[in-house]
Order: C-alpha cells, then structure tokens, then sequence
C-alpha cells in the first residue's frame, strides 16, 4: 500500500499535467475564441449614434462552457474544470425601463464529470445531455449616462430535462472493472484475476444509460438560474455579454447518485445582443400626419411633370422641360435652352456658363483683362490638362488654395462664371462656388445613390472646377 501511494504522489503532477492542458484546449475552443471575436466585433461595430426609436425587442445567441456542480467527482483530485461541456443559449428580451428587462430563455448542452487519480472512489463516471427553458428578470446598473460597460445580475425560474449515461462499457460491449489500485481491467478485481486481467483504456463514449435500482426518478425538474456578467455597447443595436450563470436544480438525479444536497451547474459564456427597434411616438404622428396624396399629385415647379417623378425640381416658368422634368439642351453643351445665348454650339467645344464658345481668341482676351497669368482661364484650362493626366483629390485642393489666395487681392477680381443648371446640385453650401470638397460630397452622393446624377456630370463638374 506505502508503494502504491508513493506511486500515485509521483504520478499525480504528470495526471494534474495531462488534464490541464485538456482543460485549457476545451477553455480555448469554448470560451477563449468566441470571447476574442467579441472584442475585436468592438472595433467593428464602433459606438454609433444613440438610437432614436423604441426598443421592440432584443434577440441574444451565445456561447460558452458548462460545469456540473454535484456528487460524483466531488471528492476527487481533479478539478470540476477538467470536464467542461459546450453550450449555447437564445433568449428574447423586452426592455420595461434603462434598468429593468425580462426574457425568455432557452439553453442547451451537456455537462459531466469523472472520479479519477485516487484507489479509494468508486471511479463514477456520467454525462447528460441537458435542455431547459425559462424566464428571468434582469437589473442593470446603467446609472444616467449611458456607459459603455453596464454591470447586471439577473434571476429567474427554468424547465430542466436531463438524461444521464455512463461510461460502462468498452468498443467492444465489454465492462469495465476499476480496480482498487486505480486501473481499468477486463476482469473483476479479485486474487485470482491479478494475473490474468488485462489493463484496458477507456473510450469515453457514454453509452449505458443510469438508472437507480431504488427509486424511478424523474428527468427533469424545476432550476433556479442566478446571474451575473457585464454588458458592453457596440452601438445604438448591438450589445456584447459576458456572464456567469449558476443554475440550482431541484433534484439530486443529474449525475444519477442522491448523497447530499441538490446538484447545479454553471454556464460560463459569451453572447451577442441585436436590439429590433422601431418609430417612437413623435416619429409615428408625423408619419400619419402627412397628407401623401398632396406630395404625389403636387408638381411644385409648375412644368407639368409631378413632383414625385420630376428628377429636376425648381425649374423656371419660362424652361422647356423634358419628360423627366430637367430643361432641355437641345446642343448638348450643359446649359439649357432657356439660358442659352448660342443654342447651336459645336458638338464637343467648351462653353461658358451662358453657353458661348470658349474660343483661344476670347481665353486669350480674358488673360489680358484679368492682367495676371497666374489666374487667367488659360491657365486654368492647362490646370485641367494636368488634372486629366494625373488625377487626385490634393492636386484639385491645392489649385483651390491658389485661386483663394489670388482672388484676395482687388486687382485680380475675375467675373464669376455661373454654375449650370445640372451642376447646381453640387453647390452644396449655395455659394455660387464649386469647391473640390464639394465634388468629393458629390461623387460620394453619387455612388450611394442619394442624389440623381449622371457620370458625364461628375466629369463636367470637374471641368467647371477649373473654369470658375
């Protein structure tokens, strides 16, 4: 017996060793990688803009670990933490004030435990496929300023069905016989078996159902689920969990063995909320108070084309206007007929902003009045070339600055050149002046659908950047 303790001690950091690293490999799986995707989904979601409507409802899905708190392994050297089972959990949650929410739960996993490295247990072994359902309470503690951390605690009543098996026999249907020494043999433990036992290892699938010889216990009872864990914002619809629950049942059955107080378990894990929001009150009255049947048949502009589809709001009495609402420009230069002072231009020339060739002769005049190379339309035009050949958002910025400084002085007042019609939507701040961040505004607009414009646009846009 003295050598077979001294056997055990020796071996006992070598078993503690083996089932630390399970341990840490089911923690990593179960617990570690969901709880890194959640803190990086922080920098992806970002903090947002606070949330306007009224919460509808908020659907949570996590993650994590469960362990068995009970009979079997209680005595044993190895910690409860070696026999971590997946779980996962959904609920629906309604939100009755900042503070205060009830939900509907729903958790499903496994939980089990063995009694290992000792001769004097009798080497128990189970696991329970679990499922339960029920309802809860949650207190937040928010305080008035919307923290990004919220601490909570949460209490409730569930459902619990449960089922335990056991580890009894080998891949071959054979039992297994746990000898007082603390191995697994073929045979049962008795003098005349020492020598002919086989030590065989076990396969950890569990196959046996338990039962108890005296009593015909129920599978399922009623548990008691206590809660505590911290909530992290990631924006107006998206919240971040971590919690730990512990679960008090009403039986002494999970682990099929009634030699003490209640069993329990604890469920370490890791979720995501995503809150269904809809209109506030004020949102809904103004919604039902618009009268949608003035705005379809309104025409504002008085061309003939209903608001609703006229893609050219705003223009004059005196325009010809197409089916879409927009003037027409019948040479195709940019300026309405109604504006046009030459309405039979070149096909391709430059223009003006009151639709007159832009002759070398007339760039050439225009140097001469403005008496200064550096911001004369010549110049601008060869700014433009430049632009073409090597476009970017800076050399546009730096040609701005340059025609700010210069206009600065009284000597250099150049006429303005009016914005077309068609290009007035990119006068964003209405200052009769197209500015390179205004084009950025424009083109973005464009791209997510926002505003009703056309690539060749965006390219005369440009082109009057230079012009003006």
């Amino acid at each position: 017996m003295r050598s077979l303790n001294s056997s055990l001690n020796n071996s006992f950091p070598i078993l503690l060793l083996c089932n630390s690293r399970r341990v840490l490999k089911k923690l990593f799986y179960y617990s570690v990688i969901p709880s890194f995707f959640l803190c990086s989904s922080i920098n992806a979601f970002g903090q947002g803009e606070k949330a306007k409507e009224r919460d509808i409802i908020a659907v949570t899905a996590g993650i994590g670990v469960l362990t068995f708190q009970g009979d079997v392994g209680s005595n044993s050297v190895v910690g409860s933490y070696s026999y971590i089972r997946p779980g996962f959990s959904v609920s629906l949650e309604k939100n009755i004030n900042k503070n205060f929410s009830i939900s509907l739960n729903f958790l499903q996993g496994k939980i089990a435990r063995d009694e290992k490295a000792s001769d004097n247990l009798p080497k128990l072994n189970f696991e329970s496929p679990i499922t339960q359902i029920g309802l809860s309470a949650t207190y937040l503690m928010a305080g008035k300023n919307d923290p990004t951390v919220i601490p909570f605690i949460a209490a409730g009543i569930s459902y619990l069905m449960f089922d335990p098996h056991g580890d009894q026999l080998d891949r071959n249907g054979n039992p297994y016989y746990y000898w007082k020494d603390g191995s697994i043999r073929d045979l049962p433990d008795t003098g005349i078996n020492y020598f002919y036992a086989q030590n065989v290892t076990r396969d950890y699938k569990y196959e046996t159902k338990l039962t108890d010889s005296t009593n015909n216990y129920s599978r399922s009872t009623i548990a008691l689920p206590l809660t505590a864990g911290i909530k992290i914002k990631l924006g107006s619809r998206w919240d971040a969990n971590l919690s730990l629950t512990y679960h008090y049942t009403f039986t002494d059955y999970l682990d099929n063995v009634k030699a003490g107080g209640n069993d329990g378990y604890l469920f370490t894990s890791t979720s995501l909320t995503w809150h269904i929001v809809g209109m506030t009150k004020e949102e809904k009255e103004k919604i039902s108070s618009v009268d949608y049947t003035t705005i379809d048949n309104g025409d504002g502009d008085k061309d003939g084309v209903m608001d609703v589809n006229d893609q050219c709001p705003g223009t004059p009495k005196e325009a010809k206007v197409d089916a879409k609402g927009c003037p027409i420009d019948s040479d195709s230069d940019g300026v309405p007929d109604y504006m046009d002072k030459e309405p039979k231009s070149k096909s391709g020339v430059r223009v003006d902003a009151n639709g007159v060739e832009l002759t070398k002769a007339r760039m050439a005049e225009m140097q001469k009045q403005n008496n200064d190379p550096n911001s004369a339309a010549l110049h601008k035009y060869a700014n433009s070339s430049e632009f073409n050949q090597k476009p970017s958002a800076e050399f546009m910025k730096q040609i701005e600055e340059m025609e700010k400084e210069r206009r600065k002085n009284p000597e250099n007042k150049t006429p303005s050149i009016v914005i077309p019609y068609d290009l007035r939507v990119a006068d964003w701040n209405k200052d009769g002046f197209i500015t390179s961040d205004e084009i950025a505004k424009t083109i973005d607009s464009f791209f997510d659908g926002s505003i009703t414009f056309s690539a060749a646009q965006i390219n005369r846009l440009i082109d009057f950047f230079f012009e003006q």
